[in-house]
């Protein structure tokens, strides 16, 4: 017998669709079950369980006021699994997506044997660069995007931070900034740097939450 956190249809085994003449059947049916007078060990909690859910599903204003409380419960539960979910996708993101990110973010950055965290506040080394010359491990928070449509390649950002950005001065048409590690400088040095681009071309993702901390 369900008692406890159950919903009243739980309680008496009928679904949210029954009908009045359901819900009567199913009440008379366990009241005759779980009766003290005919089952003495059946505790007067699951008595009191049973008379409070026909109470409350036999009363149409009662059961229309409980029915609206049970979706708005169940929402709730839903948008917490949701958010639950969405949290463990953005620390656990796609193994393989990364890998090729990073490989396409090292291009012209492969004489670098080591790089370090942009956790805020720390500059942890990981583990040295493989074979290739690209990292075998990346302990990276915040991914790095510059924006080619915004950027115009002004280089303050590679001039406070040129182990992050630089320039592509050999590009003779359009040349634009891009990033050659995300990982080589402290999180407030590339935010600085960020900052210091008149467009907003650089753009920081937290990839914990997915959430943009810059612009």
């Amino acid at each position: 017998m369900l008692v406890g956190d159950d919903s009243y249809y739980k309680i008496l085994g009928v679904s949210e669709n029954a009908t009045q003449k359901d819900i009567k059947i199913a009440f008379r049916r366990l009241a005759r079950k779980y009766h003290p007078d005919r089952n003495p060990s059946i505790s007067d909690e699951l008595m009191k369980s049973i008379n409070i859910s026909f109470e409350n599903l036999s009363d149409p204003v009662k059961r229309r006021d409980y029915d609206r409380s049970l979706k708005i419960s169940k929402s709730k539960e839903r948008n917490k699994m949701d958010l639950s979910r969405d949290s463990d996708n953005s620390a656990n993101y796609d193994t393989e997506s990364t890998s090729e990110y990073i490989h396409e973010q090292t291009v012209n950055h492969n004489d670098s044997d080591e790089f370090f965290s942009v956790e805020k506040g720390s500059n942890f080394k990981s583990t040295p660069a493989d074979k290739e010359g690209f990292p075998s491990f990346l302990e990276s928070r915040y991914k790095i995007i510059v924006e080619p449509s915004l950027c115009l390649a002004f280089g303050s950002c590679e001039v406070l931070a040129p182990k992050v950005f630089m320039v592509e001065k050999n590009r003779q048409f359009n040349p634009k900034a891009i990033v050659i590690s995300e990982t080589a400088e402290n999180f407030e040095t590339i935010m600085d740097a960020a900052k210091t681009c008149p467009t907003k071309a650089i753009i920081i993702i937290d990839r914990y939450t997915g959430n943009c901390v810059y612009p």
